[in-house]
């Protein structure tokens, strides 16, 4: 650049031409970068569930967990700011979860 000459960076694009998030539950997500707005599922099951009045606190990676929102059993993987990590027992995509939906799983027979 010469003087006189002044450099002004291009706005930054945001617009990267691909749709929003189309799925069921609406999340708002931008699907090329993998993220998302709300929980993979919705906060209250049908019916009005309300959260277990004495939730479960897992404190050992690899404890027998049962997600009660979604109804899944999951082995606990750890936990990071306000939400639980599970994985399914026997490996699998983990997920996360509201803690205050956590119950020590039942014992398999």
């Amino acid at each position: 650049m010469t003087s006189g000459q002044s450099f002004t960076p291009p706005p930054p694009h945001f617009d990267r031409s691909l749709p929003d998030c189309q799925c069921p539950a609406g999340c708002g997500g931008r699907p090329e970068a993998g993220l998302r707005l709300y929980p993979h599922y919705p906060i209250v099951r049908p019916g009005g569930a309300k959260p277990p009045a004495v939730p479960y606190v897992p404190s050992t990676p690899g404890e027998l967990l049962l997600d009660a929102l979604s109804g899944r059993v999951g082995v606990f993987m750890g936990r990071q700011s306000k939400r639980i990590f599970m994985r399914p027992p026997g490996g699998g995509v983990e997920w996360d979860t509201d803690p205050a939906w956590v119950l020590r799983a039942p014992e398999a027979k």
